[in-house]
């Protein structure tokens, strides 16, 4: 068999196998570029500063409660510490570890730091910013171990009791199974931190049972336990407070209509 040359394979491809026909350029090859798709581009998070290990701040408004007026103030979250420095001295008002907070009340501008033993601070945007509120909430559930707070109304049973017994550090002892404070939410090691609206953290223990025992309407605000049931308290915490400077607490306003 004779061999072809390369001009005869060009030549019979010229004259039967070119077609007239014409091609759409605009479609021609698209296959090509589906392996050459352009990446999107990853958006960073926009609350990725809150989970910084060093210090977030705002500006806030802190109650000085024995001198009934607000100090402007810089507060700082690190995963460690809590710190307000007054703007204008300098001089920080107040300090706590992380370990020691044990809840919060949030409100759209304003917000009630629980700490210690029940102890307050309470802090307002210096901007009226509901945003600045969400973030310090959105903070302090990332480097505590603390939970927003809940406002119970209490009802007294046939002979007259609320159906729980509370120790000295307003630490629910025992609550009676399927009683009214069982059903509001009242669990054993709930913390009650406020009653009335009176701080528990500025009563004695007989003040605490006096108050419980005598108002005619109970709503208590509680803090509550940890899922395997214990109190959020600073007996909970496996190192040692750190010294701190707290700001002066409310004094005790008893309600009327007792």
């Amino acid at each position: 068999m004779a061999t072809r040359t390369r001009q005869e394979y060009l030549k019979d491809l010229a004259e039967n196998f070119v077609t007239t026909a014409t091609v759409d350029a605009s479609a021609k090859f698209s296959f090509i570029t589906l392996g050459a798709k352009r990446k999107e581009k990853v958006r960073p998070r926009s609350d990725a500063h809150l989970f910084s290990a060093g210090a977030v701040t705002w500006p806030v408004l802190a109650r000085d409660f024995s001198q009934s007026a607000d100090i402007q103030c810089l507060l700082g979250i690190s995963n460690e510490f809590i710190m307000l420095v007054e703007k204008d001295a300098k001089n920080v008002v107040f300090n706590c570890s992380c370990r020691d907070v044990i809840g919060w009340t949030s409100g759209l501008t304003s917000i009630k730091v629980f700490y210690e033993r029940g102890e307050c601070v309470l802090l307002s945007s210096a901007d009226s910013c509901a945003e600045d509120v969400r973030e310090i909430v959105q903070r302090l559930g990332i480097v505590t171990r603390g939970c927003e707070t809940v406002e119970v109304t209490l009802r007294r049973n046939g002979l007259g009791q609320l159906g729980f017994h509370v120790n000295f550090e307003g630490i629910v002892a025992d609550v009676e199974p399927f009683g009214f404070a069982w059903k509001a939410g009242l669990r054993q090691g709930s913390r009650l931190v406020e009653i009335c609206k009176v701080a528990v953290a500025t009563l004695t223990h007989e003040q605490m049972i006096d108050l419980l025992r005598t108002s005619v309407t109970v709503k208590v605000v509680i803090i509550q336990p940890h899922d395997d049931g214990s109190p959020r308290s600073l007996r909970q915490a496996r190192f040692p407070s750190v010294r701190r400077q707290p700001l002066p607490q409310p004094e005790p306003v008893w309600p009327t209509g007792r």
